[in-house]
């Protein structure tokens, strides 16, 4: 177990390597000059020639390599073009930011998602299960963005429920209302709108999964002794569909990042997501590279959670021949 816990964390990190050497490589072939964007065209060489310093614009390609490298390690990542604060106290705030409303969708859509799933497994071949069902298909195919709109134009603009966006009340200062009132309300909406963006991919595997394993022996077992079917389903075959869950939970913290940053754009929520648009229009590189480097390790990082747990759950695997 311990060198199959050593293994994927080296695998982590080799990753994480690539990813870093990744986008080091992808932001320095712009056929742009960085300098364009944080000073003005009317000013002369010197002036450039001085900025190109700060920056260390002006070494070698293996030294910038080397010196980028080493800040990545130390969270070293410079000055934003755009703002006059480091690139780590930015993203300190809005990454706290990006796990709140993350942690609150994935949280509740687990919850409600297993729930939902087992009813839909013992129901499959009745109305409420087949409604179901289509319905988590038609979600699953829907854009994030969409979600947002529909949500945004029926609760907040016709029904004037919910605020259209932003984490506080206007005129309050930012970062003060985590424990407040208006905190959480602001927090409602763009909660509701990542459970409905992650349920449907949740549901249909439980409900998958379910079904197979209804026909294992130990179900039909438990059926033969004449328990009731809803113990049946939660009792006896619940336990192996939510680690089969653990197993498929790659692809769907994939899809909750990338989902993330389109809910945060579009409820205005002050986050990784929408820090990465601001940062590609404001060509504040600094921001953006540090920014997707902080998701691809959010990534990695839940990824090796995964596995690590499942590995734990599930004695019966054979550690050695996992890669």
């Amino acid at each position: 177990m311990k060198e199959y816990i050593v293994r994927k964390i080296l695998h982590s990190l080799l990753t994480l390597f690539a990813i870093v050497t990744t986008l080091f490589i992808l932001f320095h072939v712009l056929p742009i000059d960085n300098t364009e964007w944080v000073i003005s065209q009317a000013l002369d060489e010197t002036s450039r020639h001085r900025l190109k310093l700060a920056f260390g614009l002006n070494e070698p390609m293996y030294v910038q390599y080397v010196f980028y490298l080493r800040n990545m390690v130390t969270f070293e990542w410079g000055h934003s073009f755009s703002r006059s604060k480091k690139v780590f106290d930015i993203l300190l705030d809005r990454f706290w930011n990006t796990i709140i409303l993350m942690g609150a969708g994935l949280c509740l859509t687990l919850v409600i998602g297993t729930g939902l799933g087992m009813i839909m497994a013992w129901r499959v071949n009745r109305p409420s299960g087949i409604a179901g069902t289509l319905s988590a298909i038609i979600l699953q195919s829907t854009p994030p963005f969409v979600i947002a709109l529909l949500l945004l134009m029926v609760l907040s603009y016709g029904l004037d429920l919910f605020p259209t966006g932003g984490m506080n009340p206007p005129g309050s200062t930012p970062g003060n209302g985590l424990v407040s009132f208006e905190f959480f309300y602001h927090l409602i909406l763009p909660t509701i709108t990542l459970i409905i963006y992650y349920l449907p991919t949740l549901l249909l595997i439980i409900q998958n999964k379910m079904l197979e394993v209804i026909d294992n022996d130990f179900v039909l077992m438990a059926r033969a002794k004449g328990l009731a079917p809803h113990l049946v389903i939660f009792k006896h075959a619940a336990r192996n569909a939510i680690m089969a869950v653990v197993a498929l939970s790659s692809p769907m913290i994939g899809f909750a990042v990338s989902g993330q940053l389109t809910i945060e754009q579009a409820f205005n929520w002050p986050g990784l997501g929408k820090l990465l648009v601001q940062s590609a229009a404001s060509h504040d590189y600094p921001v953006l590279q540090a920014a997707f480097f902080v998701l691809a390790a959010l990534i990695i990082f839940l990824n090796l959670v995964k596995d690590i747990s499942y590995s734990y759950l599930n004695p019966r695997i054979k550690i050695e021949g996992i890669s």
